[in-house]
């Protein structure tokens, strides 16, 4: 019936058409790749990995999820968005530095191999107990600087100190600012909460008390003192110790609220302000995402470009084209005819 409808006007063009298709997608099934110039992104990925971070105060599909494994989920979506041509390197933070524990790797060709390394990070892996966050982010953001000019840096923490920082001995940033860019990327809520205790299945079975945990800040580092404190701490206690080698230095201010955890957006802030970088909170998945494919993290450079789409694409529109009405192509045919006069 269709083919009594149609005159051979018609059946030319639709052939043309299908030849035209059939052409199409013969380029496209050999897979052609060009190397043009397009916007990439170099990103190295620091996950916090200390025991604050399993602290489950994000809710996602009904259910509580710790801080590190809902970093790692914003993490593999940011992975899935980042273009071809793209380098991700990976890195852990506890104690008081980073690790890189994977160099830049092309998203597309490494895609498996990265979501599965970030997949399996774990707060295990951690070769210390303590979190020095200061020094964490400084050495971050050294290790970002010898990955390549381009590399920018993500950090995903929640600032949680263990044990508290002594405020005179904080390491001070010697790098340029604003040389490295990128995010600090604060997770978990301000509210605080008791940090957890887990079992080989990641099962909570406790949580840290206050006795167990370190809660002092001086670590036996003694301030500046005037003559008269010097001599003052010269004299012996009852116990036999002296004052300037206690294992908490003189009369230290103790930290009430060392075994709980809350994001430190403060400390975050304003190390964000000394070393140029970013500070965003992570509230979403997806959220992340869109910074690490914002057109300010981008950089411009020659790689190869699958051209794929731009044949697939015409032959698509094509094949629609194809099972049109009739009158379709008779309007086609005379609009051409127009033209040609």
């Amino acid at each position: 019936m269709i083919l009594q409808r149609l005159n051979f006007s018609n059946l030319d063009l639709r052939g043309r058409m299908m030849l035209a298709t059939v052409v199409l997608l013969a380029i496209t099934m050999l897979s052609p790749h060009a190397t043009l110039p397009r916007r990439v992104f170099d990103w190295f990925f620091v996950l916090d990995i200390t025991q604050s971070m399993n602290v489950r105060d994000y809710t996602l599909d009904g259910k509580s999820i710790s801080r590190l494994e809902f970093s790692k989920r914003a993490m593999r979506e940011a992975l899935r968005d980042l273009p071809c041509g793209s380098t991700v390197a990976l890195g852990m933070f506890t104690e008081r530095g980073t690790q890189n524990i994977v160099r830049p790797l092309e998203v597309c060709a490494h895609f498996s191999s990265l979501d599965q390394t970030i997949d399996h990070m774990d707060w295990r892996m951690a070769w210390a107990a303590d979190s020095f966050i200061t020094h964490g982010v400084f050495s971050a953001v050294d290790l970002t600087a010898k990955l390549g000019p381009d590399t920018r840096l993500a950090f995903f923490t929640d600032a949680h100190q263990a044990p508290p920082a002594n405020p005179d001995y904080l390491p001070q940033f010697e790098g340029k600012i604003g040389e490295v860019e990128g995010v600090l990327v604060g997770t978990g809520k301000e509210e605080l909460s008791r940090i957890p205790k887990l079992d080989e299945h990641d099962n909570i079975i406790g949580y840290w008390e206050l006795e167990e945990v370190m809660r002092f800040a001086t670590f036996g580092i003694m301030t500046s003192k005037s003559v008269a404190e010097m001599e003052s701490d010269m004299e012996v206690e009852e116990s036999g110790v002296h004052n300037r080698n206690a294992p908490h230095g003189r009369n230290p201010a103790e930290d009430t609220k060392a075994n709980l955890s809350g994001l430190d957006e403060k400390t975050l802030k304003h190390l964000a302000e000394v070393t140029g970088l970013n500070y965003e909170r992570l509230n979403s998945l997806h959220g992340f995402a869109r910074d690490a494919t914002a057109t300010t993290m981008a950089s411009w450079r020659s790689g190869k470009t699958d051209l794929r789409p731009w044949f697939a694409l015409p032959a698509l529109l094509l094949i629609l084209a194809f099972f049109m009405p009739p009158r379709f192509f008779d309007f086609v045919q005379q609009h051409l005819r127009f033209k040609k006069k």
